[in-house]
C-alpha cells in the first residue's frame, strides 16, 4: 500500500467529481419564548406549552417507510432564554402494550418505547448532541461528531415522564449552560423521533430515511428563533471528596485516606470551554468488562472517565476505530495494565469558532512504575469544508511510560455526503496520515490509511486500507500491531419483505488481510453470513462461516502455539430473542479447526427483567480448545444485577470470573443522583483468588460525593 505523491489528490478528485448536491427542503419549526417556564413533572398540562413551537407531522422510517405513523405524536418546543424545553405527547390507542422496562441513567432505551432529539447547535450538519428518554423518565445522552458518538458522556439535563389512559407524556429540560453554541445564530439543526417498540416502529420529523439514524445531522430540520439563548456566566465548578479504604490481603497491608478533587468548566465564549481537573480520582467508574484474549495483540478498552469524555470527540482522528490512533485518552492516568496513575492537574480548551473546531489537552501525571512525572499534551483542530466534511490536524507530545521524548503529528480529511447526487443515499470517505517522532528512532515511523463507505439500508459496503510502519509508535496513542499493511472490506445486502414473519433478510461478508510492509502475508480473516433473519420485534437467527490464516513467527505463549503457518475454519449459528420480553436469551455455537487443533466455542446470555426496578444479566463464554499437545479450555462468566429504585437512585453489582486469572472480581456501586451533577457514590471492589481455595486478594471501598455549582 505505497502512497505515491499524487494518490491522495486523485482520490479527492474522484470524490469531488459528482455535481453539487441540492438538498431537499429541510422542515422548519420556530421555538416559543415564555417568561413562565413549565414545571418538569412528566405531565405537560400547563397552558404555557401551547406557546411552544409545534410539530405534529412525523413520518414512518420503519417498518413502512414514508407512511403515516401508527400512533399520533405532538411535540412542543419552548424556552425561557436559559433552558430548552421539549414536550412529547405520545398518544397510544393501546397503552397497555407500551414497553417501558428501563430506568437506569445511561441505559439503552432502544428496546423500550422512547422519544429522542438531536441538536446541531452550530447548524453545521456535523456535530451535535443527542438526548433520549422513555415512559419511565430514564435519561440517555451522547455527543455527536460526524459518524461517531460518545455514549459515556453525561450532560446536566432533566426528564420526567408518565403513562396514562391516552398514552404517555415526556418533558425534557436542557439548560443552555450544558451546551456549546453560536450565540449569533438564530437557527440550530434539530430533529425529533419517536420509537414504538412493540412493532419496532420509528417515526421521525426530518429525514425519514432507514439508511440513516436520527443522530445523522446532514439532513436534520431547522429550529428557528434561538437568538437570545443565554448560558449565564458559563461557569461550572464540581468539587468532590473521596474517602477510600484499601485492604491488600496478600501483603497484609491496609490504608485509609481522604482526597479532595476538583473539576471546573468555564465557557470562555458560548462556543469555547476551558476545563480544569486537579488531584483527579475516578474511583466511581464501573470496572472494565473482562475479555479472554486469544490473539497475539493487546485488547482495546473504551474510555469511561468524565473529564476525558467532555468534548472528547473533538480529538477523534481519521475515523480510526482502534489500531493506529495517534491519540487514545486511556494512555493518560492509567498504567499499561489499567491501574490508576495519579493525575496531578489537567487542563483542556475545546470549542468552535466559525468553521474551525479545536482542542488543547494538557495533563501532568505523577511518577509511576519507574517513570518520572510526565507532561502530556494533545492539540487537535479541524475545519469544516464542503457541506458535511472536515479537514484537520493533530499533534501530541509526551510519553506516559517515560523512556524518552515522543511527538506525533498527523493530518486527516473526512468526507461525508448524506444525499449523494440527489439520490438520498449516503457516502463517506476518510484519509489520514501520521508520523511518530520518538527519541532514538529514525525512519519507518509513518502511518496512513484510506476508507470508502456506502452505508445505506439495502446495500451497505466499506473498503479501506492502511499501513503502519515498524517504528510507528505514538506514545499517547493506541497501536497493538505495527509493521503491517491492512486491507479490509465489508458488504451487506438487505431485503425487507412486504409480508411474512421476517422484517429483514441479510447476506453479509467481511474480510481483512494483514501483510508486513514487504507484502509478506501475516494473517487473514474472512467471515460470511449466508443468512441473517430478523423478525419485526428483533428475534434473530444468523449463520456464519469463518476462514482464517495466521503466520506465527514466534511461539504464541498464551495458547502455546509453535511457530508455523496455519489455516483454519469454523462454522457457527447464533440465535437471540427480542428484548421486548421480560426474559431475553441468546446463544452462539461454533465448531472448527483452530491453529493446529480444534475449537468448540459457546456463548450463552440471559437477561431477565421481572419489573422495571430489577434487571439480571448472565453471560458465559466457553472455548474448548484441543491441541495435539493438550487441551486449553477458557471460561469467562459475568453476572450483573441492577436494582433501580428511581431514575436517579440505583445499585449496580457486577461480578466477573475467568479461569486464566482464576479469580473473581466484584464491583458494586450505589449511585444517588440528587440532580444531574450532584451525586453520591458508594463503591466496593473485591477480588478473590480461586487458585488455592477462596482467598481474598484485595478489598477497596470508596465513598465519593460530587456537588456541582453552575453560574
Amino acid at each position: 500500500m505505497r502512497q505515491g505523491s499524487g494518490t491522495l489528490g486523485v482520490l479527492l478528485a474522484l470524490l469531488m467529481a459528482g455535481r453539487a448536491v441540492s438538498q431537499e427542503a429541510r422542515p422548519h419549526v420556530r421555538i416559543g419564548w415564555t417568561d413562565t417556564p413549565p414545571i418538569i413533572d412528566g405531565r405537560m398540562d400547563e397552558a404555557v406549552w401551547h406557546e411552544g413551537g409545534r410539530i405534529d407531522q412525523l413520518t414512518q422510517v420503519l417498518p413502512d417507510t414514508g407512511q403515516v405513523p401508527s400512533q399520533r405524536t405532538e411535540i412542543r418546543i419552548l424556552t425561557d432564554g436559559e433552558t430548552l424545553f421539549v414536550g412529547f405527547r405520545c398518544f397510544d390507542t393501546d397503552p397497555e402494550r407500551i414497553v417501558a422496562n428501563r430506568m437506569l441513567r445511561d441505559g439503552f432505551p432502544f428496546f423500550d418505547d422512547r422519544v429522542g432529539i438531536v441538536l446541531d447547535t452550530f447548524n453545521d450538519r456535523r456535530n451535535g448532541y443527542f438526548f433520549e428518554t422513555n415512559p419511565r423518565g430514564m435519561r440517555h445522552d451522547a455527543l455527536l461528531e460526524g459518524e461517531s458518538f460518545e455514549i459515556s458522556w453525561d450532560a446536566i439535563w432533566f426528564a420526567e415522564a408518565s403513562i396514562d389512559e391516552a398514552g404517555w407524556t415526556a418533558e425534557i429540560a436542557i439548560p443552555f449552560s450544558s451546551l456549546s453554541f453560536d450565540p449569533t445564530s438564530d437557527t440550530w439543526g434539530f430533529n425529533v423521533a419517536r420509537g414504538i417498540r412493540r412493532n419496532d416502529e420509528e417515526d421521525r420529523w426530518a429525514d425519514p430515511a432507514p439508511q440513516r439514524f436520527l443522530t445523522n445531522l446532514g439532513n436534520a430540520g431547522v429550529l428557528e428563533g434561538m437568538l437570545g439563548a443565554n448560558q449565564g456566566l458559563g461557569l461550572r465548578i464540581a468539587p468532590a471528596g473521596i474517602v477510600r479504604r484499601v485492604d491488600d490481603h496478600v501483603l497484609g497491608a491496609d490504608d485509609t485516606d481522604f482526597e479532595p478533587t476538583l473539576d471546573a468548566f468555564y465557557r470562555v465564549l458560548p462556543s469555547v470551554t476551558a476545563a480544569l481537573t486537579a488531584n483527579t480520582d475516578f474511583g466511581e467508574i464501573e470496572v472494565d468488562e473482562r475479555q479472554v484474549n486469544l490473539s497475539r495483540f493487546a485488547l482495546f478498552f473504551p474510555e469511561r472517565r468524565d473529564f476525558f469524555l467532555e468534548d472528547g470527540l473533538i480529538f477523534s482522528f481519521g475515523d480510526i476505530r482502534r489500531n493506529g490512533r495517534p491519540f487514545f485518552s486511556r494512555r493518560i492516568g492509567l498504567s499499561a495494565d489499567g491501574e490508576p496513575v495519579p493525575i496531578v492537574v489537567g487542563g483542556k480548551l475545546t470549542g468552535r469558532r466559525g468553521p474551525v473546531k479545536f482542542g488543547f489537552h494538557d495533563t501532568y501525571v505523577d511518577a509511576h512504575d519507574g517513570s518520572g512525572k510526565q507532561n502530556l499534551l494533545v492539540a487537535r483542530s479541524a475545519m469544516n469544508v464542503l457541506k458535511e466534511s472536515t479537514v484537520g490536524a493533530i499533534v501530541t507530545s509526551g510519553n506516559p511510560q517515560g523512556g524518552g521524548k515522543s511527538t506525533t503529528v498527523g493530518a486527516d480529511f473526512l468526507y461525508r455526503n448524506s444525499n449523494w447526487r440527489d439520490t438520498g443515499q449516503s457516502v463517506g470517505a476518510s484519509f489520514w496520515f501520521a508520523k511518530s517522532m520518538n527519541q532514538g528512532v529514525n525512519g519507518n515511523d509513518h502511518g496512513f490509511g484510506a476508507k470508502f463507505e456506502y452505508p445505506n439500508d439495502r446495500i451497505n459496503w466499506l473498503l479501506g486500507g492502511e499501513e503502519l510502519q515498524a517504528d510507528y509508535d505514538p506514545a499517547i496513542g493506541f497501536v497493538n500491531r505495527s509493521d503491517i499493511r491492512h486491507y479490509f472490506g465489508n458488504f451487506r445486502y438487505r431485503t425487507r419483505p412486504s409480508s411474512g414473519p421476517w422484517r429483514t433478510i441479510d447476506q453479509r461478508v467481511f474480510g481483512q488481510i494483514f501483510t508486513d510492509t514487504d507484502n509478506e502475508l501475516e494473517s487473514s480473516n474472512f467471515v460470511f453470513w449466508p443468512l441473517v433473519l430478523a423478525t419485526p420485534v428483533g428475534d434473530t437467527i444468523e449463520f456464519t462461516y469463518q476462514s482464517r490464516f495466521e503466520s506465527v513467527e514466534e511461539a504464541f505463549a498464551v495458547l502455546d502455539v509453535p511457530p508455523g503457518r496455519y489455516r483454519f475454519d469454523e462454522g457457527g449459528v447464533r440465535v437471540y430473542t427480542s428484548r421486548n420480553r421480560s426474559l431475553q436469551a441468546s446463544a452462539l455455537v461454533g465448531y472448527g479447526t483452530f491453529f493446529d487443533g480444534r475449537r468448540t466455542r459457546a456463548q450463552v446470555g440471559l437477561e431477565w427483567r421481572p419489573s422495571y426496578h430489577w434487571f439480571f444479566e448472565l453471560d458465559y463464554e466457553f472455548n474448548g480448545i484441543r491441541f495435539p499437545r493438550g487441551e486449553a479450555p477458557t471460561h469467562l462468566a459475568r453476572l450483573r444485577v441492577n436494582l433501580q429504585f428511581t431514575p436517579n437512585i440505583s445499585w449496580v453489582t457486577f461480578v466477573q470470573y475467568d479461569n486464566l486469572s482464576d479469580g473473581v472480581g466484584l464491583n458494586s456501586r450505589f449511585r444517588w443522583i440528587v440532580q444531574d451533577g450532584r451525586e453520591f457514590f458508594v463503591v466496593v471492589n473485591h477480588g478473590v483468588s480461586l487458585s488455592d481455595g477462596l482467598e481474598p486478594t484485595h478489598t477497596e471501598a470508596v465513598l465519593k460525593a460530587v456537588w456541582t455549582f453552575t453560574f
